[in-house]
């Protein structure tokens, strides 16, 4: 039986370009069956695991149909270069049949991540393309009979298309040792987080215990912002306070670009004075994290932080009058947009009027 005839205008660049386009959704789906899993034993995961996998199911979804989409352009104009009646018949059958085992294997990546079931996304989409650039190649076409060819290619995505049920039940089988892989895993790797914590725990502690009143007052406040425990924190608290560098130290770094302002919340306690120095430092670092470029939730938070240390240094005489108002803006871009809606609505105009209490002041 003679091969049908190859239509002269046939030309393989079109579904090359084509099949070059589908490597965009076909990269993304894969990426999506990868790394979409959040790992571990499905049925022990949290809330947010659940959401991250329902958004990667979703993403995976759109990118197969995007794929599907490209792969049944590419095998219409394959067919109508000339096959076997029987070969676009079961082209036509194969399809539909390839885009649902697709999608019922990409499913059980999720439901059983890392498994096998992978492979059957993975290696339907470039199967059917290698057959229709070779349907579409004049120079291809004359190696091979298209019978031969035709059940070659139709015969392996077959065979994929079915491999479905045996991985599915595969990944199934040794769903419960990756799960218990993972679990050691995860575990050799929290123990050797709490070790290397506590390795700098120890490190950290013995820099602490190092401290002189010479020491540099940045290391005084990392002192002050380690995880400590209430009676250590009023140690560090009370070391500070003998700092001999402190009250240069304080306006040094509220002058900075960055101002180190939550780390210095306490300010108050360490027994600086309230110099014209000091206060002209602390009123611009006021204003520059009023001015943050960041949520202004986030930016109120930091605020109200410093609530304790506007209060104190605007009664030894800093004029913070610029501060103040600053913050008292910045504070109110989050309670006129949510209006009585704000959960946080209460909290908010405490702060208000604290902060203009002190305003009063002067």
């Amino acid at each position: 039986m003679s091969s049908p005839p190859l239509p002269a205008q046939s030309s393989p660049a079109g579904a090359i370009a084509l099949a070059v386009a589908g490597c965009i959704p076909y990269g993304l789906l894969i990426v999506s069956l990868v790394y979409g899993p959040p790992g571990g034993d499905p049925p022990q995961y949290g809330p947010e695991d659940r959401l991250d996998q329902s958004l990667a199911q979703l993403y995976a979804i759109l990118f197969g149909v995007l794929l599907w989409i490209v792969i049944g352009i590419l095998l219409r104009s394959a067919v109508r270069t000339g096959v076997p009646r029987w070969a676009a018949i079961a082209t036509g059958i194969l399809f539909p049949i390839s885009a649902i085992a697709a999608f019922v294997a990409g499913a059980a990546s999720f439901d059983l991540p890392g498994g096998w079931s992978i492979l059957v996304p993975a290696l339907l989409p470039p199967l059917i393309a290698l057959w229709t650039i070779w349907l579409r190649s004049p120079r291809l076409r004359p190696l091979v009979r298209i019978e031969r060819a035709s059940i070659a290619g139709l015969a392996t995505v077959a065979i994929v298309c079915a491999a479905t049920i045996p991985l599915n039940i595969l990944d199934r089988l040794q769903m419960p040792a990756r799960a218990a892989a993972d679990a050691r895993k995860n575990e050799a790797i929290a123990a050797q987080l709490a070790a290397e914590r506590a390795r700098r725990e120890r490190a950290q502690r013995g820099k602490f215990a190092s401290l002189t009143p010479e020491s540099p007052f940045a290391d005084y406040l990392d002192y002050l912002n380690a995880n400590l425990s209430e009676p250590e924190h009023e140690k560090a608290v009370a070391q500070a306070r003998r700092s001999a560098t402190r009250q240069e130290a304080a306006v040094t770094l509220l002058q900075e670009e960055k101002p180190p302002l939550f780390e210095m919340r306490e300010l108050w306690r360490l027994d600086v004075a309230a110099t014209p120095e000091l206060c002209s430092a602390l009123n611009g670092a006021l204003i520059k994290r009023a001015n943050w470029d960041e949520l202004n939730q986030l930016v109120g938070t930091y605020l109200e932080d410093q609530l304790p240390n506007m209060k104190y240094f605007t009664a030894a005489g800093c004029k913070l009058d610029p501060a103040l108002d600053a913050a008292t803006a910045r504070v109110q871009k989050i309670i006129v947009p949510m209006g009585k809606a704000d959960p946080d609505r209460e909290r908010w105009n405490a702060f208000i009027a604290a902060v203009s209490a002190l305003r009063q002041v002067h």
